[in-house]
């Protein structure tokens, strides 16, 4: 068609656009120019907590020999974390609370079974002056 009227205003095809489903009501018209892209997934914003803390309390309080683990493993979250390592960061972050939560535990029955043994079973004669 060389001569007479261009076509539609803005060359589009209609065929194409009337063959597309029809938008749901309130569904808003994509922008023009080139298609946006969602930015790059990255690390979470911020470290694991690393619950050495706890950790450091759990061990000098409740029990020594479960609270080794539990240092070791919340020293661990921050080196894994600086060298990119985000799930390995994740996993020691997860070891570290469960095993202070162990600690504290073993603790925990540790000082109750001595309470009661000593002053309700009569162990005191054990200890001698205190």
């Amino acid at each position: 068609m060389a001569y007479g009227y261009p076509g539609d205003p803005g060359g589009g095809d209609r065929a194409r656009e009337w063959s597309a489903p029809p938008r749901p009501f309130g569904h808003a018209v994509p922008p023009y120019g080139p298609p946006t892209t969602p930015p790059p997934a990255g690390p979470p914003p911020g470290a694991p907590d690393n619950y050495l803390a706890w950790a450091v309390v759990a061990t000098v309080f409740c029990c020594f020999l479960a609270g080794v683990p539990a240092l070791l493993a919340a020293t661990s979250v921050n080196e894994r974390w600086q060298r990119g390592d985000v799930a390995g960061a994740r996993l020691a972050s997860l070891r570290a609370r469960n095993w202070t939560i162990g600690t504290v535990l073993l603790g925990v029955i540790f000082w109750t079974t001595w309470m009661v043994g000593v002053f309700l079973l009569g162990w005191k004669d054990t200890l001698g002056d205190l």
